[in-house]
């Protein structure tokens, strides 16, 4: 999401939320009403149309009832949830950008799901940090709709060009900043590692995970607490400090809001770049590019990736919940899961699915479906306004310790400010 983008979504968040506390009592999440013969209606916000309107096509393809999906611009989406939460209106189907789930959940806009979920034989293998944001007090309100997956991405070509192994793992983020340096060495328009510097939820999306493969946390179990002056999350933010200053990353790393970063990975002068999986559907190989996947390496070892996309409930509004949970529960199924998503090159929900018949065909998308396996999703019901806000604490203090002279200072002189963001204060 561009930075424009985030700003007014967060502006939107934080008066829709306050206008939901006047329709949470009214909303019976835990009754169902009753069942009903009209089609079932969903909405899903326009960054993931292209998921949502597949599995949509797929299913009323094969079932004599009907799912009707409306594609909601991402800007308004959560106006228009909350315009229509407060009159009851909402569609029987809606998904929601896994980070404001807990949002929602809190304002009874979504039915209890518990039993149905946990009756499902892989309920297990669904991504967990999807589930862990769509619960509440032990009982489950959604399920994972659609993930994108944070991961290391590498030019093979160029590694070798530099002297490195581009078959052999990542053991740590020392050993990252090694082949970094090694890399930014050849000299002239050569880069080690590329990210985006200057969009604090891109920077949570690339950087937590190497706090969590570390052993750390970024923030605290109930969100309302900020964890990034932890030891672990110092020598993270340490460690990518020294790659800056050292020339392994390049001074435009500092800038970049996230629009260009796939392109200037896609150019062949970068070694190492923090993305997302959308660089295989978006950057194409060329001679001097050829791509290679890893998970994100924390400081002395580990592995971890963060697992964003969308989440998706029955909402209070529904007349049918059982004609809903038939569409959700297929959704989650191995037939759209693999003959849908991972057929049109999309990441599984599924653990148990990530070595599918199709992403066998490519070994970085095995990987990209393993990390979601074992990737995590921070929850807090105020993630947006702290992270994804660029007028947020976050920012400015991520911004220091990157490209500052003291990442440890920069931490501790913000903690108190994100802990007082993350606790709605």
């Amino acid at each position: 999401m561009s930075s424009i983008s985030r700003k007014r979504t967060a502006l939107v968040a934080s008066t829709l939320f306050g206008a939901l506390a006047l329709t949470s009592c009214a909303s019976g999440g835990g009754e169902q009403p009753a069942a009903s013969n009209e089609s079932i209606s969903m909405w899903a916000r326009a960054a993931t149309a292209s998921q949502s309107q597949a599995l949509v096509d797929a299913y009323n393809k094969s079932h004599d009832q009907k799912v009707e999906l409306t594609v909601v611009p991402t800007d308004s989406y959560l106006q228009k949830v909350g315009v229509a939460a407060g009159a009851d209106q909402l569609p029987c189907v809606m998904a929601s950008d896994v980070v404001y789930m807990p949002n929602f959940v809190t304002k009874n806009l979504y039915v209890d799901i518990t039993d149905r979920v946990e009756a499902l034989d892989f309920a297990d293998e669904l991504a967990q940090g999807h589930i862990n944001l769509a619960s509440e007090d032990g009982k489950i309100y959604g399920v994972p709709h659609n993930v994108a997956v944070s991961a290391i991405f590498q030019n093979d070509v160029l590694l070798e060009k530099a002297g490195i192994d581009p078959t052999k793992k990542l053991a740590s983020l020392e050993e990252l900043a090694s082949n970094a340096a090694k890399v930014a060495a050849l000299g002239g328009d050569y880069s080690g590692l590329y990210y985006t510097g200057n969009n604090a939820g891109s920077i949570s999306f690339t950087h937590f995970p190497a706090i969590w493969a570390s052993g750390g946390e970024a923030i605290s179990e109930d969100g309302t607490e900020s964890l990034l002056d932890s030891e672990e999350s110092v020598a993270v933010f340490d460690a990518f400090n020294k790659m800056f200053a050292s020339g392994a990353s390049p001074d435009s790393v500092r800038n970049e809001s996230g629009a260009t970063r796939n392109e200037v990975f896609g150019t062949g002068n970068v070694g190492y770049v923090l993305a997302s999986n959308s660089v295989l559907e978006t950057v194409p190989e060329t001679e001097a590019l050829k791509i290679g996947v890893q998970g994100i390496p924390g400081v002395g070892g580990g592995e971890s990736a963060y697992v964003g996309g969308d989440a998706v409930g029955i909402s209070s509004s529904c007349k049918d919940v059982d004609g809903a949970w038939d569409f959700l529960s297929w959704t989650i199924g191995e037939e759209a899961q693999v003959d849908v998503f991972a057929k049109m090159n999309q990441l599984t929900v599924r653990a148990d699915l990530a070595d599918n018949q199709y992403a066998a065909a490519d070994p970085r998308v095995v990987k990209l479906n393993e990390l979601v396996g074992i990737g995590d999703t921070p929850k807090a019901l105020n993630y947006g306004q702290t992270f994804n806000d660029p007028n947020g604490p976050a920012l400015s203090a991520f911004r220091e310790a990157l490209f500052g002279t003291d990442a440890e200072a920069a931490l501790s002189d913000a903690n108190d400010a994100i802990s007082s963001s993350l606790a709605g204060n």
